[in-house]
């Protein structure tokens, strides 16, 4: 006989959350928003190469769009009146939307939005500190360009998927002497960062329409009850997510994710069937080892795709160095132009990342089993009989003095070790300071984007066995690759590629597109005359 399952309350509620936020089609007759082709066709090219340029995860690249375009157009027009179309449009253009995806009546709702919005800012920046107001204009803009994406993509069920998550995580996760409404905070931040892979901006918008709740359907006759607190939820925000033990939070939880990003996928897969699915042990079985199958082998592809624009930007960035710094260097300054290095700083970051990519492996059946047992045990279970139980969350405690200066001499000792040895190679090779230097750079950032593209192939592993020597390895390692992600963090906000772009570029290119569309649309409403 087969054994049928009994769902826990928590999973029906998500399965009923699920079927409601189904989506929704546009009434018959609903007028659509719709661009040039040709016009997208390129807008779509140039897209494509700047995202290249900004390493983002894909899912945040469309928010982050809608904001750039934003602060574009509100250096164009302040009041922002108006403006909601001309983003709109420029979606479609690139892409980010589907051409003809988008009502018209859905412009009017973004320019709710925007007026919003930038009515609030001027309530709660006037008389600040020029520092202060900077740093809330761009907070109000990015949760402004979250609010956009949500109102033209909306999308019920991925909130419904993470609010499972963590429902079923704050019973799983304790705290320290921490009160009950901050814990829950920091778990719901934990669950966006470790499942639903939210950047800062995103899970503040997120935070503050928990603060204020009507808010986010509400017009600018609202302004006034928010701008009184807003300064209050403003700074519990950036303390929220400025967490000290934050990352330990995220990483705890992360290593908790793999079977409910399987789950989420068979519910995406077969929402109308998946009660049936769940309720039955052997359906249930079959269809999550084929998930994980296939989520598997696209671990593959998603490596390879990782690899290419981290070897675009790679390149790209190379180019720069190599004009504007290691080829003048060595042609006016040392008066001698050395092949071996030039050859090895072009070739070198590119053969890395491919080595790491090719090292890279996928998980494997036991994987699956430990997958579908504990599948089992979060709809069925109610969280708190979950087992192994997570670990208590403690507070920093100083160490001894003598411990810490112990270990900081240690990892000081990795660090000259690693680099040093590297620094000793290059010089018997010739390799000139600016050379150096430009190898050191490459060497870090590529060990940082690999180290990256490695977690995506332990996205569905459940448990991460360590070999022997890894803790030898990591001491090492962990040196160049902390030190590539603070370049990383700094180059992102120096980006000279990325201002050649926004600056140079695309406000000139994008006004192009809007003149050659509206040339296309004068054309055909005279070939609709003479018709």
């Amino acid at each position: 006989m087969e054994e049928t399952i009994k769902l826990n309350q928590i999973t029906s509620a998500l399965i009923f959350a699920f079927n409601e936020g189904a989506p929704k089609s546009y009434p018959p007759g609903t007028t659509m928003l719709r661009v040039s082709q040709s016009v997208s066709f390129i807008a779509f090219l140039y897209e494509r190469m700047r995202n290249a340029v900004e390493y983002r995860e894909e899912h945040l690249i469309r928010r982050t769009a809608i904001e750039r375009i934003l602060r574009r157009r509100l250096m164009l027009n302040e009041s922002g009146r108006g403006i909601a179309e001309s983003i709109t449009r420029e979606l479609l253009w690139a892409r980010y939307l589907e051409n003809g995806s988008v009502s018209e009546d859905k412009i009017g709702e973004i320019q709710v939005s925007i007026d919003k919005y930038l009515h609030l800012k001027n309530e709660v920046v006037t008389g600040r500190p020029h520092e202060e107001q900077k740093k809330m204009v761009t907070f109000i803009l990015e949760i402004l360009a979250s609010e956009i994406e949500e109102k033209l993509v909306p999308n019920p069920r991925r909130e419904a998927f993470t609010n499972f998550v963590y429902q079923i995580m704050r019973e799983r996760v304790s705290f320290e002497d921490m009160a009950e409404e901050e814990k829950d905070r920091q778990i719901y931040i934990g669950v966006e960062r470790a499942f639903a892979r939210s950047d800062e901006p995103l899970i503040k918008f997120h935070l503050f329409k928990l603060y204020f709740p009507d808010f986010n359907q509400g017009t600018w006759e609202l302004v006034p009850q928010i701008a009184p607190h807003f300064k209050e939820a403003y700074e519990q925000l950036d303390k929220d997510v400025a967490y000290p033990l934050g990352d330990t939070v995220r990483r705890l939880i992360k290593k908790e994710i793999p079977p409910f990003l399987i789950l989420r996928d068979l519910f995406d897969e077969l929402p109308e069937k998946i009660e049936e699915i769940l309720t039955s042990a052997q359906i249930s079985r079959n269809k999550i080892d084929q998930v994980c199958r296939r989520r598997y082998q696209e671990i593959g592809t998603k490596l390879r795709r990782a690899g290419v624009r981290a070897i675009i930007y790679i390149f790209l960035t190379k180019m720069i160095f190599a004009l504007l710094l290691e080829y003048p260097f060595d042609k006016f300054l040392a008066q001698q132009v050395t092949l071996v290095p030039l050859v090895v700083n072009s070739l070198f970051p590119p053969f890395l990342m491919v080595l790491v990519v090719l090292a890279i492996s996928v998980p494997g059946e036991d994987n699956t089993k430990r997958i579908i047992q504990r599948i089992k045990e979060i709809i069925t279970l109610p969280p708190s009989a979950f087992t192994p139980k997570a670990p208590v969350i403690k507070k920093i405690k100083p160490r001894r003095p003598i411990l810490t200066l112990g270990f900081t001499a240690i990892y000081l000792l990795g660090f000259l070790f690693s680099f040093g040895t590297v620094i000793f190679l290059l010089t018997k090779f010739k390799f000139n300071v600016i050379s150096q230097l430009i190898f050191l750079f490459f060497l870090t950032v590529v060990s940082f984007f690999g180290y990256r593209i490695r977690q995506t192939s332990r996205e569905y592993l459940l448990v991460e066995k360590e070999g022997v020597l890894a803790p030898l390895v990591d001491f090492f390692l962990i040196p160049i690759i902390s030190v590539g992600k603070w370049l990383s963090a700094e180059i992102a906000k120096l980006n000279l590629l990325l201002a050649f772009f926004d600056i140079l570029i695309e406000a000139p290119f994008k006004g192009i597109f809007e003149v050659v569309e509206e040339w296309i649309n004068f054309v055909r409403v005279k070939k609709e005359e003479i018709i």
